[in-house]
């Protein structure tokens, strides 16, 4: 596995290797498959971190994990919804909690970046259009009286998609924990393994409708227990995934 960090420095984009604590910038592109990276490590004062998407479209994925639908025989294919791209915040950035919002809470969720332009291709070519995969939130609210079943009042505010703080490359991301946490409580628990549609066919799911373009994400859907898992200003959120990493957040 090899992690990867975007950041901005002075007006530019960089993507840097994270090794032993420290950042070393990249001498070739992401795009490749072992890009190289310079001796001197990254001074972080210097720079600020940004998520891995640097795409058109952020797209995700609902009803995906068994354990929330429930126990059936044969699944219905997945909800496939939009999220804006002014809901991406970094990870250590804050959840804006909006005025007219009475109940919201966190979904953690394995994100595919994706890597090249990628239309109407099958779970079997998936694999070659994967750029790599980071933490996602789907923060969400109730849904507005009921109405807005295109959610986008309720999954597209801004603020409402944390990514992050690595991408991560070389990875079987097909049986990984997952979680959630308030506060250092533990809100959902589950595995990879739980989906419906894995990495690969959710990615050709998706391709099936839209053309995703290199840096576009896909939020693979979230586990039972995250509306339950409510938040209020102030509390602290962690997304954890095995092998991926931790996204962090504060709700404010």
């Amino acid at each position: 596995m090899k992690y990867y960090s975007r950041f901005k420095q002075n007006e530019e984009y960089i993507w840097a290797e994270y090794i032993d604590s420290k950042y070393y910038p990249l001498s070739g592109s992401i795009h490749e498959q072992s890009p190289g990276k310079t001796n001197q490590a990254l001074d972080l004062e210097t720079v600020a971190l940004v998520t891995p998407y640097f795409g058109q479209k952020v797209i995700a994925l609902a009803y995906n994990y068994k354990s929330l639908v429930g126990d059936q025989v044969e699944f219905d294919e997945p909800l496939v919804f939009f999220k804006s791209p002014d809901s991406i915040v970094p990870d250590g950035g804050q959840i804006k909690y909006p005025s007219f919002a009475d109940n919201v809470w966190i979904e953690a969720e394995l994100t595919v970046v994706i890597g090249k332009e990628t239309r109407d291709i099958s779970a079997e070519q998936a694999n070659e259009h994967i750029l790599g995969y980071t933490c996602g939130n789907d923060v969400t609210a109730e849904n507005i009286l009921n109405r807005d079943w295109h959610l986008a009042r309720a999954k597209g505010l801004d603020t409402f998609c944390p990514l992050g703080p690595f991408l991560v490359k070389d990875i079987n991301t097909n049986d990984l924990k997952i979680e959630s946490f308030i506060n250092g409580q533990k809100t959902q628990g589950s595995r990879t393994s739980d989906r419906v549609l894995n990495d690969f066919e959710s990615v050709a799911l998706v391709s099936k409708y839209f053309t995703l373009h290199p840096g576009d994400v896909i939020l693979t859907g979230t586990p039972a227990g995250a509306t339950d898992a409510v938040v209020k200003p102030g509390d602290r959120v962690d997304i954890k995934i095995e092998s991926i990493g931790t996204l962090t957040s504060l709700v404010w």
